[in-house]
């Protein structure tokens, strides 16, 4: 369950700290803000993830033990109707319009193709980089024909989560664990060639609603280490969304692709660590270890952060270098420095999931304002006089009805009015 501390960071509106960006990217996501009403954790997240995509398996980074790649699984937490998609699919939009391009060209080459009388050369491949519908088999030939790999996205992941075995008994959870540390993929198959791809590079980025986490966590996925190797962004600092007929900066969005681009085109190359950086991820991480040595569940957070603190570092550094087009093998101390900050973002987000998976409170998946509500009502009452308490807390309407309606957290005492909450 989430400390007291914890609470406390979260009623202080702990925020996606996107100040570990280059400048370029920071204004696009206060402009993104101001505009579109875009919340900041949400487009934060979907840059992070697009610009891990647009690396690929062309850098990585060795830390003296093990390298690392630019790959994360990132769930965006929200409640239906808050704004998660947009600006996900904001973030996705320079990529997007590669693959766009990249299917004309595919269509100009297959045609020619199909026009030879006597085929000379391989049949053209359509190499995309975003998949959003797809088979299995499908994933694979993306991964077979893009070297520098994929970003699955989806607007639910549940939906995806739950299709899983879905054209074959046994194997894809097991599959794309394997994916997780950029495994080797090999399949085999009947009536076509057989694939293999020795270094795999797989991100996920989608949307889930918090009352939707349980069923995440259902199905072994909590004790596999399939949920665990999710980032999860669970903001509280969620605001309406109110149109202000303005958009963001053509500026702003020309940097960004820029920015994109030139992570597309970085030259491959391995970073390198110092004697420094070292010495700042050990003090982190032996802190951090020993903090939650005593909690099986903060240990194993602890543990698939300390894997994602070099993933954040190579792909933060990898975007400062690309806000200059300037690239080398450096690491510097200052990143490595965002990416910790960046991580305690993540655990604290963690923490809050992990909570609601594991309450049995029917509050949970309540937004904040019914929460408090409940808790300011008196154990019994009659509906006329706590309309009073309904307008404070902003439910009107319609509303007042669904919510008295809630059968996990009221009772109807009679046909007059009178109600009475089942707990306290």
């Amino acid at each position: 369950m989430l400390s007291k501390a914890i609470d406390r960071e979260f009623n202080s509106g702990y925020c996606f700290p996107y100040e570990i960006f280059p400048e370029s990217v920071q204004a696009i996501i206060k402009d993104g803000e101001d505009t579109i009403g875009f919340n900041p954790d949400y487009l934060s997240a979907g840059i992070l993830s697009n610009c891990a995509t647009a690396i690929g398996n062309t850098v990585t980074l060795f830390n003296g033990s093990y390298t690392s790649q630019p790959i994360l699984w990132l769930a965006i937490i929200g409640r239906s109707g808050i704004g998660k998609t947009h600006p996900l699919k904001f973030a996705k939009k320079p990529i997007e319009n590669k693959d766009t391009d990249s299917y004309i060209e595919f269509q100009k080459l297959l045609e020619n193709y199909e026009g030879q009388v006597d085929k000379k050369g391989s049949k053209p491949n359509y190499i995309k980089s975003i998949l959003e519908d797809f088979t299995p088999e499908k994933l694979a030939e993306s991964l077979q024909h893009n070297e520098k790999g994929v970003l699955i996205f989806k607007d639910e992941l549940i939906g995806w989560i739950n299709s899983f075995d879905q054209y074959k008994k046994g194997g894809d959870q097991q599959k794309y664990l394997e994916f997780f540390n950029g495994g080797t993929l090999s399949v085999d198959r009947v009536s076509k060639p057989p694939i293999r791809v020795e270094k795999t590079n797989v991100n996920i980025l989608g949307g889930m609603q918090p009352a939707l986490l349980k069923a995440m966590a259902s199905g072994n996925r909590a004790d596999d280490g399939f949920l665990s190797r999710f980032l999860f962004v669970y903001p509280t600092n969620i605001k309406p969304n109110l149109f202000t007929g303005k958009t963001i900066q053509p500026l702003y969005v020309d940097n960004y692709k820029r920015l994109v681009f030139n992570l597309f085109d970085a030259p491959t190359t391995t970073l390198k660590t110092t004697d420094s950086q070292i010495k700042i991820y050990q003090q982190w991480q032996h802190k951090k270890a020993k903090d939650c040595y005593n909690d099986d569940l903060e240990t194993l957070i602890q543990s698939k952060l300390e894997t994602y603190v070099w993933r954040l570092a190579l792909i933060i550094e990898m975007m400062e270098k690309a806000a200059t087009n300037k690239f080398n093998e450096t690491l510097s101390d200052q990143s490595l420095n965002k990416a910790i900050k960046l991580i305690e973002y993540f655990r604290i987000n963690s923490l809050r999931v992990y909570d609601k998976i594991l309450s049995s409170n029917p509050l949970d998946g309540l937004p904040t304002n019914k929460i408090d509500l409940f808790n300011a009502l008196p154990m019994e009452f009659k509906r006329l006089d706590v309309l009073p308490l309904f307008e404070d807390h902003k439910i009107k309407g319609g509303s007042i009805n669904r919510y008295l309606g809630n059968k996990s957290l009221f009772i109807r005492v009679d046909m007059k009015g009178n109600y009475k909450k089942k707990f306290n």
